[in-house]
């Protein structure tokens, strides 16, 4: 039988497991996997409008590409880079045609990693392709689909199983059929959520485990299966987000994907099958394209589900609202909405009721709670200890369940033990910040900081405090949490939110006042202008940080915390200076330039080609504008007086895992040999993606042919053309770039080095004229 599956032959494969209890177990599984995936529930689970996922699945972008490292940046800053992305230069995948070896490639797929921030759509993916096979459409040369998702395999953690147990443990149908070899079939597992897991994953110290009839750990198990030792004849499929991606060593993975999550294009296509009505889906999606951070954040499914929920709501109102343009507007209107539906389905009020119940004042803050203590641990999902811990009754957070979701397996009767999770991340980081606020506005107490306030300056500094706390964090995992907190500072987001702290009839605004009115002393009188007067200071003192030396990632952050406050002065002002053209001749300040970065990385536009005289021919300006020279497909900086130390700053974005860098243009400039040194760092890491790189004119000599031989050498190298005319490189400098361009692993189409007779080599490394 092994010897016809390796010939292909699955048809007498299948003829001869006919009529076995094999058939009947694999029948008896897609029925179970159809039930449970062919209706989702979409944002939530258990608590909304069923619908079939053939119907309402939108194709979710899948390429090839992404890193198994560790990622340093906020999931928001990924998505942000992802949107400005052209998807004509990506290579989609479907998620039927995942083991599919890609043009090119020969070897067989063994193990697949994807990677893909929180709400991306992963999940949904593995959903799809295990409906797929389940309702015998794809990938029907695969005998069994093992969905196993990190949340459940936690569960199991201290226990020890052989492999054979595992699965009759979480798959009861193939202990009926008295399955204990799973060699004789063509097997996948998918291994769902590895950012979740919590299981040690020890592959360096764990033993090599082979035999599929043996106990161990779950651990082990995982390790070797993944790993290949124990049943090599098996395909693993491995979802994460990118922070937990370096858990499974790069030589245990065949290829790595990225979910992008939706196109513009998908964006639409979204609401239009979510709203049938045209003139609604249609003032929706121009809604959403006028925003730019709501139009950003909907390449992220989960959101576009948020969005249609809170904007939906708003539409059935005889009295439209004004609507949310800001995410902590969309995020406050969104709680809301879930207050109002909890209130409708479990306790039968019709009406909406402005100043919320104490049960759902209650239930509110214990969910803060519990999300703020879980984001500053890193954790994603937890347990009933963790409930209790916030004295959460899980019967009662079952009324917010499209902000809170219970997640356990119930089909086989197998686990009492339950996992919970917020659907998504940016909800249990909206949750955090409005714990946060509301300890603060209640007590007086900022739990932000380790010391108790002691002073009325203290208490008064309770934002600026949450800005440097943010900005010391090096991953920027507090970018969002931060947005979300200064923008529930605002009286429109507190209104939205009216009667959450209500015990009598009074506004929001009135408690904020009359709380900073007990902390500082002060009458009412005198400070009718106090909440006013700290969103001031608030915003002055984000420009201060903005003027500082903050990373362009962080001083980019701190403009989507003005956007949340209303203030797009420093914004404005740069717009000012684009539409008059007078930019080049200005002198700008640090905040200025931040400004102009942030303008040119939020543009609606295209970022195909940046070229960095339109705004300032200097190092300064190079050094200022990085993050947009990394976001470009071109970027032109010849002729900008650039130095060695440019050429140190733009090694970080060559090898940015993140940089749509394909061509790049530093003719003229004085970089000589130790600038170039430097380039061939960046040239040569494994995640440059760089085709063209033009150094004409740049007082180079045969030591840069040194530098760049290792380039054109190397395994990881895209370059396709290099420009090295108008440089004293000598004959000795042009035989050693020959050598490079015998390489096996050259990619070089055109290499373009001119001597003083008037010749250039070619990829060949012959010589010829040059015309």
């Amino acid at each position: 039988m092994l010897c016809l599956m390796e010939m292909n032959q699955k048809g007498l494969v299948d003829k001869l497991l006919s009529g076995s209890a094999a058939v009947e177990c694999q029948h008896k599984i897609k029925s179970n996997l159809k039930k449970k995936f062919r209706c989702v529930f979409e944002g939530i689970a258990k608590a909304g409008k069923r619908i079939d996922l053939n119907d309402f699945y939108t194709e979710i972008f899948i390429t090839e590409g992404g890193s198994g490292e560790v990622n340093k940046e906020h999931e928001v800053r990924l998505i942000e880079t992802a949107s400005r992305k052209p998807v004509k230069e990506e290579t989609p995948i479907r998620c039927e045609d995942i083991f599919k070896p890609l043009p090119g490639h020969v070897r067989p797929i063994r193990t697949i990693m994807t990677t893909g921030v929180a709400g991306i759509g992963k999940t949904v993916l593995t959903h799809k392709f295990t409906l797929g096979w389940a309702e015998s459409k794809t990938n029907q040369d695969i005998h069994f689909t093992f969905l196993l998702t990190f949340r459940e395999l936690n569960l199991l953690k201290g226990k020890e199983f052989s492999l054979v147990e595992l699965l009759h443990h979480l798959f009861i149908q193939t202990k009926e059929a008295g399955i204990c070899r799973f060699d004789r079939f063509q097997v996948v597992f998918i291994l769902d959520g590895l950012d979740e897991c919590r299981l040690p994953l020890d592959f360096q110290n764990n033993p090599i485990w082979t035999d599929v009839t043996k106990s161990n750990s779950v651990d082990v198990l995982l390790t070797n299966l993944i790993r290949g030792d124990l049943l090599p004849s098996a395909r693993i499929w491995i979802t994460t987000r990118p922070a937990a991606a370096n858990q499974i060593p790069a030589e245990c993975v065949d290829m790595v994907t990225e979910v992008r999550g939706f196109t513009d294009q998908q964006k639409e296509e979204y609401f239009r099958k979510r709203f049938k009505e045209e003139t609604m889906a249609s003032t929706i999606i121009s809604h959403v394209k006028k925003s730019r951070s709501l139009h950003i954040m909907c390449h992220i499914p989960v959101f576009c589900w948020i969005t249609a929920s809170v904007l939906e709501d708003i539409f059935k109102k005889s009295q439209i609202e004004e609507m949310p343009k800001t995410v902590t507007q969309m995020y406050s209107h969104f709680l809301r909405v879930q207050s109002i539906h909890g209130d409708r389905k479990y306790h039968g009020r019709s009406e909406i009721d402005p100043h919320w119940s104490s049960e759902n004042r209650k239930i509110i803050v214990s969910l803060g709670k519990l999300a703020f203590n879980q984001l500053e641990k890193g954790n994603l999902i937890f347990y009933e200890e963790d409930m209790a811990e916030c004295d959460i009754n899980i019967r009662a957070a079952s009324v917010y369940s499209g902000v809170f979701t219970q997640i356990f397996k119930e089909e086989y009767g197998l686990y009492q033990d339950k996992v919970f999770c917020f659907v998504h991340l940016s909800i249990q980081e909206f949750l955090a910040a409005l714990y946060v606020f509301l300890s603060f506005i209640d007590t007086g107490v900022n739990l932000l900081s380790e010391e108790p306030p002691t002073s009325r300056k203290d208490k008064l500094l309770f934002y600026q405090s949450a800005v440097d706390k943010a900005l010391q964090s090096e991953n920027g995992h507090l970018d969002l949490f931060l947005r979300f907190l200064l923008g529930l500072s605002l009286e429109t987001n507190q209104i939205v939110l009216r009667g959450l702290l209500e015990q009598k009839k009074r506004s929001l605004t009135t408690q904020i006042k009359t709380g900073l009115l007990r902390m500082t002393g002060s009458s009412s009188h005198t400070n009718e202008g106090t909440v006013s007067q700290i969103n001031e200071g608030t915003v002055s003192y984000i420009k201060e940080k903005i003027e500082g030396d903050l990373s362009p990632e962080r001083s980019i952050n701190l403009f989507h915390c003005l956007n949340e406050l209303n203030d797009c002065s420093l914004v404005k002002e740069i717009q000012q200076y684009l539409t008059s053209g007078s930019l080049s001749g200005e002198s700008l300040s640090p905040a200025q330039w931040s400004a102009l970065a942030f303008i040119l990385l939020t543009s609606e536009e295209e970022l195909d080609v940046f070229d960095l005289k339109k705004y300032s021919a200097s190092e300064e300006g190079l050094l200022r504008l990085l993050p947009v020279v990394k976001a470009s497909k071109t970027s032109l900086l010849l002729g900008c007086d650039l130095s060695e130390r440019s050429c140190e700053s733009l090694v970080s974005v060559l090898s940015s895992k993140s940089s749509s860098l394909k061509e790049l243009d530093l003719s003229t400039n004085n970089l000589q040999d130790s600038g170039v040194k430097l380039l061939s760092a960046g040239l040569g890491s494994p995640h440059c993606t760089l085709e063209t790189l033009r150094l004409l004119g740049c007082h180079l000599s045969e030591r840069s042919c040194e530098s760049l031989v290792s380039v054109l050498s190397s395994k990881s190298s895209s370059l396709k053309e290099l420009d090295l005319s108008i440089n004293n490189l000598q004959d000795s400098g042009v035989k050693l770039l020959s050598a490079g361009l015998g390489s096996p692993h050259c990619t070089l189409e055109t290499l373009r080095s001119v001597l003083p007779n008037g010749q250039t080599v070619t990829q060949q490394g012959s010589i010829s004229e040059d015309i």
